[in-house]
Protein backbone atom coordinates (compact mmCIF):
# COMPACT_ATOMS: atom_id res chain seq x y z
CA UNK A 1 0.00 0.00 0.00
CA UNK A 2 2.83 2.16 0.71
CA UNK A 3 4.44 1.84 -2.64
CA UNK A 4 1.51 1.84 -4.30
CA UNK A 5 1.23 5.55 -2.81
CA UNK A 6 4.66 6.61 -3.65
CA UNK A 7 4.04 5.35 -6.92
CA UNK A 8 0.65 7.03 -7.66
CA UNK A 9 2.34 10.32 -6.51
CA UNK A 10 5.72 10.60 -8.85
CA UNK A 11 3.13 8.90 -12.11
CA UNK A 12 1.30 12.00 -10.73
CA UNK A 13 3.95 14.67 -10.43
CA UNK A 14 5.71 13.17 -13.75
CA UNK A 15 1.79 13.55 -15.80
CA UNK A 16 1.68 16.81 -14.58
CA UNK A 17 4.76 18.07 -15.64
CA UNK A 18 4.78 16.67 -19.05
CA UNK A 19 0.97 16.46 -19.97
CA UNK A 20 -0.93 19.03 -17.98
CA UNK A 21 -0.82 22.78 -17.79
CA UNK A 22 -2.17 25.70 -15.62
CA UNK A 23 -5.69 25.93 -18.61
CA UNK A 24 -6.83 22.77 -17.71
CA UNK A 25 -6.78 23.23 -13.66
CA UNK A 26 -10.39 23.99 -13.45
CA UNK A 27 -11.03 20.59 -15.38
CA UNK A 28 -9.21 19.13 -13.17
CA UNK A 29 -10.42 20.14 -9.89
CA UNK A 30 -13.85 18.85 -11.31
CA UNK A 31 -12.56 15.47 -11.53
CA UNK A 32 -11.30 15.80 -8.47
CA UNK A 33 -14.49 17.26 -6.45
CA UNK A 34 -16.36 14.24 -7.99
CA UNK A 35 -14.04 11.38 -6.78
CA UNK A 36 -14.10 13.17 -3.57
CA UNK A 37 -18.09 12.66 -3.49
CA UNK A 38 -17.38 8.70 -4.57
CA UNK A 39 -15.12 8.40 -1.65
CA UNK A 40 -17.14 10.01 0.66
CA UNK A 41 -19.99 7.79 -0.66
CA UNK A 42 -17.97 4.59 0.59
CA UNK A 43 -16.84 5.89 3.98
CA UNK A 44 -20.70 6.51 4.63
CA UNK A 45 -21.53 3.05 3.01
CA UNK A 46 -18.78 1.32 5.50
CA UNK A 47 -19.83 3.10 8.82
CA UNK A 48 -23.40 1.55 7.90
CA UNK A 49 -22.22 -2.01 7.80
CA UNK A 50 -20.46 -1.98 11.10
CA UNK A 51 -23.63 -1.22 13.10
CA UNK A 52 -22.07 -4.11 15.64
CA UNK A 53 -19.03 -2.39 16.33
CA UNK A 54 -20.86 0.50 17.00
CA UNK A 55 -23.62 -0.97 19.41
CA UNK A 56 -20.29 -2.88 21.20
CA UNK A 57 -18.66 1.08 22.06
CA UNK A 58 -22.60 2.52 23.43
CA UNK A 59 -22.02 1.07 26.67
CA UNK A 60 -21.43 4.04 29.36
CA UNK A 61 -18.43 3.07 30.60
CA UNK A 62 -16.66 2.97 27.21
CA UNK A 63 -18.39 6.62 25.84
CA UNK A 64 -16.40 8.81 27.96
CA UNK A 65 -13.32 7.43 26.40
CA UNK A 66 -14.79 7.26 23.07
CA UNK A 67 -15.30 10.71 22.76
CA UNK A 68 -11.61 11.75 25.12
CA UNK A 69 -9.75 9.90 22.38
CA UNK A 70 -10.63 12.01 19.48
CA UNK A 71 -10.18 15.52 21.56
CA UNK A 72 -7.25 14.75 22.46
CA UNK A 73 -6.14 13.57 19.14
CA UNK A 74 -7.35 16.87 18.03
CA UNK A 75 -5.50 19.22 20.32
CA UNK A 76 -2.39 16.98 20.04
CA UNK A 77 -2.84 17.95 15.97
CA UNK A 78 -3.26 21.95 16.56
CA UNK A 79 0.11 21.43 19.24
CA UNK A 80 2.05 19.46 17.38
CA UNK A 81 0.79 21.38 13.88
CA UNK A 82 1.34 24.67 15.39
CA UNK A 83 5.00 23.72 17.24
CA UNK A 84 6.36 22.31 13.64
CA UNK A 85 4.94 25.63 11.69
CA UNK A 86 6.36 28.33 13.79
CA UNK A 87 9.67 26.01 13.25
CA UNK A 88 9.23 26.39 9.79
CA UNK A 89 7.88 30.14 9.17
CA UNK A 90 4.23 28.81 7.91
CA UNK A 91 1.68 31.37 9.39
CA UNK A 92 -0.78 30.25 12.31
CA UNK A 93 -3.69 30.07 9.36
CA UNK A 94 -1.83 27.72 7.14
CA UNK A 95 -0.64 25.73 10.39
CA UNK A 96 -4.17 25.45 11.78
CA UNK A 97 -5.03 24.02 8.29
CA UNK A 98 -3.00 21.35 8.53
CA UNK A 99 -3.72 20.21 11.87
CA UNK A 100 -7.79 19.83 11.70
CA UNK A 101 -7.08 18.04 7.98
CA UNK A 102 -6.72 15.20 10.78
CA UNK A 103 -4.93 12.49 8.33
CA UNK A 104 -7.72 12.82 5.94
CA UNK A 105 -5.47 13.64 3.17
CA UNK A 106 -7.54 13.02 0.15
CA UNK A 107 -10.64 15.35 1.51
CA UNK A 108 -8.33 18.08 3.12
CA UNK A 109 -5.98 18.42 0.30
CA UNK A 110 -8.87 18.83 -2.42
CA UNK A 111 -10.97 21.26 0.01
CA UNK A 112 -8.09 22.96 0.56
CA UNK A 113 -6.13 23.35 -3.25
CA UNK A 114 -9.56 24.47 -4.67
CA UNK A 115 -10.77 26.66 -1.92
CA UNK A 116 -7.97 28.41 -0.84
CA UNK A 117 -4.16 27.60 -2.16
CA UNK A 118 -2.49 24.72 -4.20
CA UNK A 119 0.73 25.35 -2.58
CA UNK A 120 -0.69 25.00 1.18
CA UNK A 121 -2.43 22.12 -0.46
CA UNK A 122 -0.31 19.93 -1.23
CA UNK A 123 1.55 20.85 2.03
CA UNK A 124 -1.92 19.18 3.44
CA UNK A 125 -1.58 16.24 1.26
CA UNK A 126 2.43 15.61 1.80
CA UNK A 127 2.06 15.92 6.01
CA UNK A 128 -1.01 13.77 6.05
CA UNK A 129 0.18 11.00 3.35
CA UNK A 130 3.39 11.08 5.46
CA UNK A 131 1.29 10.94 8.86
CA UNK A 132 -0.28 7.71 7.67
CA UNK A 133 2.87 6.16 6.20
CA UNK A 134 4.12 6.43 9.37
CA UNK A 135 1.57 5.33 11.21
CA UNK A 136 2.45 1.89 9.66
CA UNK A 137 5.53 1.90 11.70
CA UNK A 138 4.31 3.75 14.69
CA UNK A 139 1.44 1.53 15.97
CA UNK A 140 2.89 -1.64 16.48
CA UNK A 141 5.54 0.16 18.78
CA UNK A 142 3.39 1.92 20.86
CA UNK A 143 0.87 -0.64 20.95
CA UNK A 144 3.68 -2.09 23.13
CA UNK A 145 3.30 0.26 25.63
CA UNK A 146 -0.20 0.89 26.48
CA UNK A 147 -2.72 -0.72 23.56
CA UNK A 148 -4.97 2.67 23.53
CA UNK A 149 -1.54 4.97 22.43
CA UNK A 150 -1.56 3.45 19.18
CA UNK A 151 -4.61 4.49 18.09
CA UNK A 152 -2.80 8.15 18.27
CA UNK A 153 -1.20 8.81 15.27
CA UNK A 154 -3.30 7.58 12.88
CA UNK A 155 -5.76 10.77 12.71
CA UNK A 156 -9.29 10.06 10.51
CA UNK A 157 -7.22 7.05 8.90
CA UNK A 158 -8.29 4.86 12.05
CA UNK A 159 -11.28 3.85 10.96
CA UNK A 160 -10.48 2.55 7.30
CA UNK A 161 -6.63 1.85 6.25
CA UNK A 162 -5.13 1.29 9.49
CA UNK A 163 -7.87 -0.50 11.72
CA UNK A 164 -6.39 -4.16 10.84
CA UNK A 165 -3.27 -2.96 11.63
CA UNK A 166 -4.29 -1.11 15.25
CA UNK A 167 -6.81 -4.21 15.84
CA UNK A 168 -3.82 -6.89 15.23
CA UNK A 169 -1.40 -4.78 17.27
CA UNK A 170 -3.51 -3.98 20.09
CA UNK A 171 -6.77 -6.29 19.83
CA UNK A 172 -10.39 -6.25 19.01
CA UNK A 173 -11.48 -3.62 21.91
CA UNK A 174 -8.49 -1.06 20.94
CA UNK A 175 -9.58 -1.67 17.53
CA UNK A 176 -13.74 -0.41 18.49
CA UNK A 177 -12.57 2.56 19.92
CA UNK A 178 -10.06 3.38 16.82
CA UNK A 179 -12.38 3.07 14.66
CA UNK A 180 -15.13 5.48 16.68
CA UNK A 181 -12.29 7.20 16.86
CA UNK A 182 -11.55 7.64 12.85
CA UNK A 183 -15.53 8.08 12.39
CA UNK A 184 -15.61 11.03 14.62
CA UNK A 185 -12.64 13.01 12.83
CA UNK A 186 -13.88 11.67 9.63
CA UNK A 187 -17.21 13.61 10.34
CA UNK A 188 -14.96 16.60 11.69
CA UNK A 189 -12.72 17.79 9.48
CA UNK A 190 -15.29 18.45 6.45
CA UNK A 191 -16.95 20.92 9.21
CA UNK A 192 -13.19 22.10 10.57
CA UNK A 193 -12.06 22.90 6.92
CA UNK A 194 -15.44 24.38 5.68
CA UNK A 195 -15.57 26.92 8.69
CA UNK A 196 -11.88 27.91 8.15
CA UNK A 197 -12.22 28.17 4.07
CA UNK A 198 -15.22 29.74 4.77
Amino acid sequence: MVAGLFLAIMLGIMGGYYFIDLSQVELLDTILMHALYCMILIAGIEIGSNRQLLKKICTPQNLLLALALPVANILGSLVGAWGSGWALGLSFYDSTLLALSLGWYSLASVLVSTSYSTEVGTLVFLSNMLREVSSFVLIPLLAKWHKLLCIAPGGAATMDSLLPLVIRSGGMHTGMFSFVQGLVLSLLVPVFLSLLLG
